[in-house]
């Protein structure tokens, strides 16, 4: 039995007080929620970003004390700002409320506390897949541009998020019941803070944080570790949009910060109208506008050649090659492929999203509609019969409506045509699949009743290896067991490769079976074969998981693999260029001189066109420029250094790299806007999504 009245002799509640008044314990209220909040963060910090000791992958850390100290201590300041000011508001408002202090410092501390922990587990769970570039654009591009897509893809942490609301406000309802019966009502009225601090400790207070965070703003190692404290982003959030004058989306205490405060038409990132001596974007000066060349097909005569069968790989690293598992080949057939064929070495997605990915190779241009042939269309126009026959929902993200998939005249199976076969419960567009066994067998089915006397188009997707890389019913060809989705993490990455590498190994199986089937119907001699991934994918080699989150090897570089031998391709290839070539190769117009050019660059982005973290050329070699809007640094791969970008501006030998990609960049961007003009739709908003 609880001895309450002993409890409160020696809390000496009641009588006296506790503290001498309630100040005493709304402030130490406050200082507990802080200090865990430090010490979450802190650990936290350093697992992910290995912060204070260095590690792979991190581009800067704080190894000598003087910097740790400065990291700690900003951040204590802003811990303080932010959860004294909750504090403050909080126990004003209990105090109007006549609330025993007792029970509004409990439900502070232990709500605080909760909250903390929730969003930084949220936080930090998320980030463990993804990386710093993560945004809520991103995740809808990962949606399809749906971002009520993605919620499918959260249903189990949410599901483990509500057990632990449940379990959390049992333990609350318990504590403040406990509370209760120590609290007394006739305790000192509380002063937090008292009457003669009020006036100048929120003059003194507004005036530090404010210059505080305009130090850390302008400088990149505080920046860069101070952007990871909740608190330091919340409160910078909040005074750049109150400096956000002109409401362009960019204020004074973001990075980079507005140089023209009081124009809408001058900011970070805007768009670049050319010629016109103003540099919208910052970046490279006025954008000057080259008219574009013809576009190739334009310039080659619609003919029929070889029939083709066009087969797109779900989240396909370009590694797959050769490769074996458990001393079993992973990908028998498309190895055999390519040693038969021939295997273009330096392939790329532009984006590394499906919806991006698929519309680029189709419609041929990051710029929707301009002034491009889409690949169905020439086809139809050079005679071929078209068949779509896709394990995912094409309808997803709009695919198969601006590609010309579902055209009148077209014959068009996707996820959706057979419901009944789908391999999860889920109607919903983004979980919508069937398995490589259903898809081959649509495709048996099609290809056995099509006029082969005809030349024929064929294009099938498997999906085998989209996360979380096994379906139920799929078979385990190289592994005794795929990794549970709940037991995906770090530590289990050689399960969680063995996983997908299973994966892969059932869609190459699938690929297999397909070129049986050609070859039974005797048309496989003349049918041009080309096999190619969406985008690659991270297994948490580059300390990453997924795709469509970093420009780097795993998740932008793609296999292209063709049965024609003596494919000679010395440059690197877009998803944009990759009808040019099948047109090319299937019509026997193909010239190697002309996809000689090493130095030709490929766009790739992170977000949007409008809206990038990210945007980088990659070229032969896998030499590859990034600049990261979020920095304002350059990264240059073949030296594995960083820049400011200014600085690498003055640079001679760096200078042209940056404005070929900056060129090519805002070339896009304009050409997009053109499109949509054009097309009488409107253009994205610039400022969609907050950078």
């Amino acid at each position: 039995m609880v001895n309450l009245e002993a409890i409160k002799k020696v809390l000496k509640i009641g009588e006296h007080p506790l503290w001498s008044s309630t100040t005493g314990l709304h402030l130490t209220s406050v200082l507990i929620v802080v200090f865990f909040l430090q010490i979450f963060e802190f650990l936290l910090l350093q697992r992910k970003y290995s912060l204070f000791t260095g590690g792979f992958l991190q581009p800067y850390s704080y190894l000598n004390w003087s910097d740790r100290a400065a990291f700690l201590g900003l951040g204590l300041w802003m811990d303080l700002v932010l959860i004294g000011s909750m504090g403050t508001i909080w126990f004003w408002f209990t105090n109007r409320r006549v609330t025993r202090p007792l029970v509004a410092a409990y439900f502070f501390i232990f709500s605080g506390l909760s909250v903390i922990g929730f969003w930084l587990a949220f936080k930090f769970k998320v980030l463990t897949y993804f990386n710093d570039t993560i945004n809520f654009l991103i995740v809808r591009n990962l949606g399809g541009g749906n971002i009520g897509h993605v919620l499918d893809y959260i249903t189990n942490e949410a599901t483990m998020y509500g057990i632990s609301i449940l379990i959390l406000g049992i333990f609350y309802w318990i504590g403040l019941h406990l509370v209760r019966k120590v609290a007394d009502v006739d305790v000192a009225i509380s002063r937090f803070p008292p009457n003669w601090l009020k006036g100048w400790l929120i003059i003194v207070t507004i005036a530090v944080t404010v210059a505080l965070s305009w130090m850390v703003n302008s400088d990149f190692s505080l920046r860069y570790g101070l952007k990871k404290k909740s608190s330091y982003e919340l409160i910078s959030t909040i005074l750049n949009q109150i400096t956000d004058i002109d409401r362009d989306g960019y204020g004074l205490f973001d990075f980079p910060t507005d140089s023209s405060p009081l124009d809408p038409v001058i900011y970070p990132g805007a768009l670049d109208r050319p010629d016109n001596g103003i540099d919208e974007d910052g970046y490279g000066g006025d954008f000057h506008w080259i008219t574009p060349e013809p576009d190739p097909f334009a310039q080659l005569p619609p003919r029929a050649g070889k029939n083709i069968l066009l087969i797109v790989l779900e989240s396909t690293r370009s590694d797959l090659l050769g490769l074996t598992l458990n001393d079993k080949p992973v990908t028998p057939n498309i190895t055999a492929l390519a040693r038969q064929g021939s295997s273009i070495e330096y392939a790329y997605s532009h984006t590394g999203y499906t919806v991006t990915s698929l519309t680029a190779i189709f419609n041929r241009s990051l710029a929707f509609g301009f002034e491009r042939i889409l690949l169905a269309d020439f086809l139809e126009k050079s005679g071929y019969s078209l068949s779509f026959i896709s394990g995912q929902d094409e309808s997803f993200g709009e695919v198969s409506s601006t590609t010309g998939m579902n055209a009148p005249g077209r014959y068009f199976f996707d996820a959706r045509s057979a419901l009944e076969d789908r391999v999860y419960a889920s109607k919903d567009s983004a979980s919508l699949r069937l398995s490589e066994k259903r898809v081959v067998q649509e495709f048996k089915r099609r290809a056995s009743e099509v006029d082969w006397n005809h030349p024929q188009f064929f294009y099938t997707n498997l999906q085998a290896a989209h996360f979380p890389y096994t379906h139920p019913g799929m078979p385990t060809l190289l592994i005794d067991q795929p990794i549970p989705r709940s037991e995906i993490n770090v530590d289990n990455r050689s399960w969680l490769e063995a996983t997908y590498w299973n994966a892969v190994a059932v869609a190459d199986q699938a690929v297999g079976s397909m070129i049986e089937h050609l070859k039974k119907l005797g048309v496989y001699e003349q049918t041009l074969v080309m096999v190619i991934a969406d985008h690659g994918e991270s297994l948490f080699d580059d300390r990453f998981l997924g795709h469509g989150h970093a420009l780097n090897q795993s998740q932008t570089r793609i296999p292209l693999i063709v049965n024609l031998p003596g494919v000679e391709v010395h440059s690197a290839v877009g998803q944009i260029d990759v009808a040019d070539l099948l047109m090319r190769l299937a019509t026997n117009r193909f010239k190697s001189a002309d996809w000689n050019r090493k130095e030709n660059p490929v766009l790739q982005l992170v977000g949007s066109l409008d809206n990038p973290q990210l945007i980088g050329t990659v070229s032969y070699g896998e030499i590859r420029t990034i600049l990261d809007f979020r920095t304002r640094r350059v990264y240059f791969s073949d030296l594995d250094l960083w820049h400011e970008f200014d600085m690498a501006w003055k640079n001679p030998s760096l200078k042209p790299r940056i404005k070929i990609l900056i060129d090519l960049w805002e070339k896009t961007r304009w050409e997009n806007h053109l499109a949509h003009q054009k097309t009488g739709k409107p253009r994205p908003p610039e400022q969609s999504e907050p950078h």
